[in-house]
């Protein structure tokens, strides 16, 4: 505060000393800014309550946002809800795990090898495994299956689903109705 008391002092001397201002003297302008000073604490205080309540407003946001799954999986989930939720996760981790090999092969483009080829198929052949597998219990439950709780066939991991979450993959926008999953455990 005491380096703007300076400058306006300098820039007071400056005009005071080189420039008539609209006819009114030097002192009529200083009394204005000093005016202004003593008004400059209440909008200060005005910007930051206003600055106050845009963060609050964001907060409230981003709670809502992220609280909100953990509030859907409080209450009742119809089996639909369940189904797509199971859907989504599986579709998501596999989308994952498949960025995941990418990124290491892109990482490494100047020195691959045929090994890191054969193994970055391995592991994808592993995550389309795994992605078939959850996959046909929504497609075709077997008897066992279906005498389970629905929690037990269809559950998704919290911390996985976190992860996923975090990572950015639930902003994407996929199809997870039962004809594209059905296309993709069948793909050839």
């Amino acid at each position: 505060m005491e380096l703007w008391h300076k400058l306006r002092a300098q820039l007071n001397d400056f005009f005071y000393l080189n420039y008539p201002i609209h006819n009114y003297d030097l002192m009529y302008w200083k009394h204005m800014a000093e005016a202004f000073s003593q008004d400059i604490d209440c909008f200060q205080l005005a910007m930051l309550l206003v600055i106050f309540a845009i963060n609050a407003i964001f907060v409230f946001i981003i709670l809502s946002v992220y609280l909100r799954p953990a509030l859907e999986e409080g209450g009742e989930m119809s089996l639909l809800d369940i189904k797509d939720r199971y859907a989504r996760f599986i579709l998501l981790r596999l989308i994952a795990r498949l960025d995941r090999i990418q990124s290491k092969m892109s990482a490494k483009k100047n020195t691959l090898t045929f090994q890191h080829y054969a193994r970055a198929h391995t592991n994808m052949a592993k995550a389309v495994a795994v992605f078939r597998k959850d996959a046909r219990k929504l497609i075709l439950p077997n008897e066992s299956e279906i005498m389970m709780p629905i929690e037990d066939i269809y559950g998704v991991s919290d911390d996985e689903e976190r992860h996923l979450r975090r990572a950015g993959y639930y902003k994407l926008i996929i199809d997870t109705t039962d004809e594209a999953v059905k296309g993709l455990f069948n793909a050839k």
